[in-house]
């Protein structure tokens, strides 16, 4: 527990895609709300067994135009 305090504590927010226009606006403002907090990063991910693989993408352009950096 001791060299848990020698490190800032940090967080991050995870998304799933959204399933409708209205969906992604949400995420869009929520995206921008929450960065005002400074989290680590902000992650998109598939929905179980890949059910929203295809608007991960989408949402990420959609939500970060400026170049990202991608997890391993």
């Amino acid at each position: 527990m001791h060299t848990q305090t020698q490190h800032k504590r940090c967080y991050s927010f995870e998304f799933f895609p959204p399933k409708t226009a209205e969906g992604a606006e949400k995420l869009r403002q929520t995206r921008q709300q929450l960065a005002a907090l400074h989290p680590e990063f902000f992650s998109v991910t598939f929905g179980a067994g890949g059910s929203t693989q295809d608007h991960t993408l989408e949402t990420v352009l959609a939500n970060w135009p400026k170049p990202v950096v991608n997890a391993p």
